[in-house]
């Protein structure tokens, strides 16, 4: 028969058993703990690291544009080429935007584009009809892109 010394005795020693697994457990999750910190850390750092570079690149190839545009060989000639012709691409749309502007300011209306692809509802849809105002622009059907103008009465005008 089992006297209750005997059981005491045996619980005891499950429980030191287990207190002593459970601390080794602890002690580990608190290694991985600091383990997976210290990786998310550097992984920060590194990605920090990764923007200096590309930044450094960047402004590298802005030099290189700026000393160079006119005297460019190979590769370089056709980049500093296509740079050149967005440069004056976006300066002439800048100035229909100020002309179409300048309209919409004489007729005393605010215009405001409005892309539909910035709408969750027409992001499948190659024709809009969120908006009355809406066409379609594309150069093909697989590419149609909808926008729509909308005429804002100026602020405090009441027609809001």
């Amino acid at each position: 028969m089992v006297n209750c010394d005997e059981i005491k005795d045996r619980v005891k020693v499950t429980l030191e058993v287990v207190a002593e697994g459970a601390k080794e457990l602890a002690a580990k999750a608190a290694d991985k703990a600091k383990t997976a910190a210290r990786i998310a850390r550097l992984s920060l750092e590194i990605a920090g690291e990764k923007d200096t570079i590309k930044k450094a690149y960047l402004e590298i190839g802005k030099l290189y544009y700026e000393m160079h545009r006119d005297d460019a060989d190979g590769f370089f000639a056709q980049l500093c080429d296509e740079i050149t012709v967005a440069k004056a691409d976006i300066a002439d749309k800048e100035g229909e935007i100020a002309s179409l502007r300048g309209l919409c300011e004489e007729d005393d209306l605010e215009i405001e584009l409005y892309s539909c692809y910035d709408d969750p509802c027409c992001l499948d849809s190659a024709y809009c009809d969120c908006e009355e105002e809406a066409e379609i622009l594309a150069d093909d059907e697989d590419e149609a892109v909808a926008y729509a103008f909308r005429a804002i009465p100026p602020a405090g005008s009441g027609n809001a």
